[in-house]
Protein backbone atom coordinates (compact mmCIF):
# COMPACT_ATOMS: atom_id res chain seq x y z
CA UNK A 1 0.00 0.00 0.00
CA UNK A 2 1.42 3.37 -0.99
CA UNK A 3 0.25 5.72 1.72
CA UNK A 4 1.69 7.23 4.87
CA UNK A 5 -0.54 4.98 6.96
CA UNK A 6 0.57 1.94 4.97
CA UNK A 7 4.22 2.90 5.42
CA UNK A 8 3.89 3.22 9.20
CA UNK A 9 1.99 -0.06 9.35
CA UNK A 10 4.80 -1.82 7.52
CA UNK A 11 7.45 -0.20 9.72
CA UNK A 12 5.53 -1.37 12.78
CA UNK A 13 5.56 -4.93 11.47
CA UNK A 14 9.30 -5.09 10.74
CA UNK A 15 10.80 -2.92 13.48
CA UNK A 16 11.37 -5.85 15.84
CA UNK A 17 13.52 -7.63 13.25
CA UNK A 18 16.36 -5.17 13.96
CA UNK A 19 18.36 -5.26 17.19
CA UNK A 20 19.35 -2.04 18.98
CA UNK A 21 22.97 -2.81 18.07
CA UNK A 22 22.10 -3.09 14.38
CA UNK A 23 20.30 0.25 14.54
CA UNK A 24 23.23 1.91 16.33
CA UNK A 25 25.65 0.53 13.75
CA UNK A 26 23.48 1.83 10.91
CA UNK A 27 23.35 5.35 12.30
CA UNK A 28 27.07 5.34 13.13
CA UNK A 29 27.89 4.24 9.58
CA UNK A 30 25.65 7.02 8.25
CA UNK A 31 27.74 9.57 10.15
CA UNK A 32 25.42 10.32 13.06
CA UNK A 33 27.05 10.83 16.46
CA UNK A 34 25.57 8.92 19.39
CA UNK A 35 26.25 11.83 21.76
Amino acid sequence: ERSVEGLWSTIGQIIDTFTPTECANYFAAAGYDAA
